[in-house]
């Protein structure tokens, strides 16, 4: 069978669909039968229609741009330990997107 991750990476890159054509190749033969192209506006209505989303880290979130690029998906709510040097700049970022953010201090993620 295919791999949890091997399928979570097939999904995002189904999403984001910028693949070469030996990425696509490889990324085909997690099908049975090669799943349709998302048009640009197929993306737009998925995305226009997400909301109340969580988004999650069991490091941290060291930098603004993550939450940048989250509100664009609709996320409202981020969970994260904390500890971070720029946790007082990610938290404006989720004060301007009015994102709730709640601090586990639980880090998971150890090198």
């Amino acid at each position: 069978g295919v791999k949890r991750q091997d399928r979570v990476n097939a999904r995002v890159r189904y999403i984001e669909g910028d693949m070469e054509d030996a990425e696509y190749q490889q990324w085909v033969q997690n099908f049975d039968s090669a799943p349709e192209t998302l048009t640009p506006q197929d993306k737009s209505e998925f995305l226009a229609a997400l909301s109340d989303i969580t988004i999650a880290s069991d490091a941290f979130f060291p930098f603004r741009d993550s939450i940048d690029h989250a509100q664009k998906l609709g996320v409202k709510y981020v969970t994260q330990p904390g500890g971070s040097n720029a946790d007082e700049e990610v938290i404006k970022a989720c004060d301007t997107y009015g994102m709730t953010m709640a601090f586990t201090d639980l880090r998971l993620f150890h090198h």
